[in-house]
């Protein structure tokens, strides 16, 4: 009997320690080596072929270091009014105008356009109008601003904001139109400004609301997306004191996930955590989940709650990776292309990177990519 209880704790000893050895060998627990930066994790031999040469693509007032694959897939953008893209030149354009006028007349009956005609710059066109008659009433004027830059045209939206006129917004297009050049799509500028598709917006001033929406693609990995976006000014109806007290703990990434998980109670989705916490991304000091999901999909989050209207911590910050993705559809694919490791690697890799393209007011050094810090020429003593 003694024999017997012997063996059989032997036998569980055994089978716990083959456990344990498999579990280190598998690196599935991910843990922070500091209160907010993660241990490495190795990369696997085809990841180090992927990044071994890498490049820098720019969106908005950021940059991010990725592989020379990589492409950059443009969400939306505001600057501050919305920016679209169409192909084509001014010819195009002018027709593009036309029809959004037909289409608005037809859809609005009490619509009314106040200008159709040339815009504030060469190979320009502005289009005003009252989208009814309680826009006219409230004096909330429109505007569409096409700007042809050989054979793309950048579409600047605008509007009559409380307190502004008509004038004020003319100004406003005016600079715009003046500020913006076209840019290839790997041509990170060194000056202050605000990169978009196929274009930059040359310019040093931070009060006006910034926008932008952008994600990665890996032709190799093509089940993976990695997505950023960031809106300077979300919540700014909040004074600085009121959002403190009443929205800043409600935006929290875990306390989101926590308060999900108390009002769900046994009804919220299984899921594996890979690893969760504060996770600091240059002076951002955000927070992290990584899951995976039962069908195997990689679900990652990272959110940053800043200051409304303060460019260095815009109060709206976050990055999302999936695996599993096929036709847009999280899941879709038939199996995730990497492992657990894989997956924490790539994000890490990429998130670890995410910088201002150029110092902003109030961004502390090694936060940004221009301009660089100047070598120490100074002799030992």
């Amino acid at each position: 009997m003694k024999i017997t209880s012997t063996l059989q704790r032997g036998a569980v000893f055994a089978a716990l320690l083959i456990v344990l050895v498999s579990l280190a060998g598998n690196s599935s627990t991910y843990a922070y080596k500091e209160t907010t930066v993660p241990e490495p994790v190795k990369l696997s031999p085809r990841l180090r072929t992927l990044f071994e040469k890498t490049k820098i693509l720019c969106f908005g007032r950021y940059a991010i270091e990725v592989p020379q694959e990589a492409q950059l897939v443009w969400g939306s953008a505001s600057f501050p009014s919305d920016i679209d893209i169409i192909s084509g030149g001014i010819e195009k354009a002018k027709r593009r105008a036309e029809e959004k006028i037909v289409k608005l007349k037809r859809e609005k009956r009490t619509s009314e356009i106040t200008y159709n005609d040339v815009g504030p710059i060469e190979d320009s066109w502005q289009t005003r109008y009252f989208e009814n008659e309680f826009a006219k009433e409230d004096n909330s004027l429109f505007f569409d601003t096409y700007i042809s830059k050989g054979e793309i045209t950048f579409v600047l939206g605008d509007a009559i904001e409380t307190g502004e006129t008509e004038s004020t917004v003319i100004a406003r297009q005016l600079a715009q139109a003046k500020s913006l050049r076209l840019r290839a799509a790997e041509e990170v500028p060194t000056e202050p400004g605000f990169c978009i598709e196929h274009g930059f917006m040359k310019g040093d001033r931070y009060g006006d609301s910034e926008k932008v929406n952008a994600g990665v693609y890996l032709p190799s990995f093509p089940d993976i997306t990695f997505s950023i976006r960031s809106n300077k000014d979300a919540y700014a109806d909040y004074d600085k004191a009121e959002f403190e007290q009443m929205k800043r703990d409600e935006l929290s990434l875990l306390g989101r996930i926590k308060g999900a998980q108390d009002m769900q109670g046994a009804l919220y989705p299984k899921r594996d955590v890979l690893r969760e916490g504060k996770r600091d991304v240059q002076h951002w000091k955000g927070e992290e989940s990584l899951i995976r999901r039962p069908d195997g999909t990689h679900d990652f989050e990272w959110a940053f709650v800043g200051t409304p209207t303060e460019v260095a911590n815009p109060s709206s910050f976050s990055a999302a990776m999936f695996t599993k993705v096929k036709h847009n559809l999280v899941g879709a694919a038939e199996k995730a292309s990497v492992s657990d490791d894989e997956a924490v690697a790539v994000w890490d890799k990429i998130l670890s990177s995410l910088k201002f393209r150029v110092k902003v007011p109030g961004a502390p050094e090694g936060s940004y990519i221009y301009p660089k810090g100047k070598p120490d020429t100074s002799a030992a003593k």
